[in-house]
């Protein structure tokens, strides 16, 4: 895997852990910052990583984790969408005075470190649109930007054939729901997105579409219709040991072998990016937006943004932004999907459907 990949994959696996809750937190929290020391270390050796393997493992895992954000997601209101704006271009700004970028790679350099910052303040109950943009953009930049460029009109067709496959797979998943035992429904939940995923990539359709779509329905027709996870909320495998020292192992090994020299311009542009992060979370806390309202702490808030934006902007790839189109199309694409998906359900299983009406479809 080439240097770009490897910074974006290390980037969703940091989303993934900073957002997870394992038990034991504090020590969750004392290892995650060991790891992102490690980008600072130079590797002894060079580790032979088997990419596919490990892409194969671990992304329909964090896709799993990452939408179930999505289902209840919204707006959360004008001051929140003006707060992100005005953090995009805050932050794309001071990337673009310093030099190392042009002004469209900064821009979008600065709205997927507004996802970020949205995405390590809002808890898991109270979503929005805004801090869903930035981890689906990384999903589609490390899988599927490079078809989308070279075949843009084949790769349409495969968004709306994975999207197809996922809902046959939810549905599929949900029938199976109904016959088990509740023991097994987290088993089939988890399991429906792996079988989502890999089919349509071995198919050549879209893979992050085809699970997106797969854990959406899955989740959403679960908890308005009470088919299986109604009673308990549905499985989250990185707030367990298993799954969260799973991610966390891949992220400190890679995130190790990721080292890069840090000159003090790139060291100083870190240190404005991240205190831009902490003053966007004491306004949000003023200005009373939903997103940084119900943290215990104020400094916890700002650690955790601090974490995620100070490796964020350390080991970003800058040379790869000097041409941003695979950016523009990695997040207009996963802008398309979440509104096609949100469409989709609400078109087919509108809110006021029965759920004698939805069991017809299972």
């Amino acid at each position: 895997m080439i240097e770009f990949e490897h910074t974006i994959f290390i980037l969703l696996l940091l989303s993934g852990v900073l957002n997870s809750k394992p038990p034991q937190q504090r020590w969750a929290a004392v290892i995650i910052m060991i790891g992102v020391l490690l980008v600072f270390i130079p590797p002894a050796h060079t580790l032979d990583i088997p990419w596919d393997l490990v892409l194969g493992l671990v992304l329909p895992l964090l896709l799993w984790q990452n939408i179930r954000r999505i289902i209840n997601a919204d707006w959360r209101g004008w001051k929140s969408v003006a707060l992100w704006g005005i953090t995009m271009l805050v932050l794309g700004s001071a990337l673009w005075f310093g030099g190392a970028l042009n002004w469209t790679g900064a821009l979008l350099l600065g709205m997927i470190a507004a996802s970020m910052i949205w995405r390590a303040s809002e808890p898991e109950s109270g979503t929005s649109y805004m801090s869903q943009v930035g981890p689906l953009t990384l999903v589609f930049l490390l899988t599927e930007v490079e078809v989308a460029i070279q075949a843009p009109d084949h790769y349409m067709g495969g968004i709306f054939s994975g999207a197809f496959f996922g809902v046959v797979t939810a549905l599929f998943g949900l029938y199976l729901v109904r016959k088990v035992s509740p023991r097994l429904h987290s088993w089939i939940g988890v399991g429906q997105v792996y079988f989502a995923y890999w089919f349509s990539y071995i198919s050549g359709a879209s893979a992050v579409a085809a699970a997106l779509v797969s854990v959406m329905m899955f989740m959403w027709l679960n908890q308005h219709y009470k088919l299986g996870f109604h009673e308990k909320k549905p499985p989250a495998p990185l707030n367990t040991w298993p799954g969260f020292v799973l991610i966390l192992t891949l992220f400190l090994v890679l995130g190790w072998q990721a080292h890069q020299p840090v000159s003090s311009f790139i060291a100083f542009e870190v240190i404005v990016g991240t205190l831009i992060g902490l003053v966007v979370s004491w306004l949000g806390c003023r200005w009373e937006i939903p997103a940084f309202q119900k943290q215990k702490s104020f400094w916890v808030m700002a650690l955790r943004i601090a974490a995620l934006l100070l490796p964020a902007l350390l080991i970003w790839p800058r040379d790869m932004l000097q041409t941003p189109l695979q950016l523009t199309v990695a997040i207009g694409v996963s802008t398309l999907v979440i509104g096609l998906s949100r469409l989709g359900l609400a078109f087919y299983f509108p809110k006021e459907s029965s759920a004698e009406d939805i069991k017809t479809y299972l």
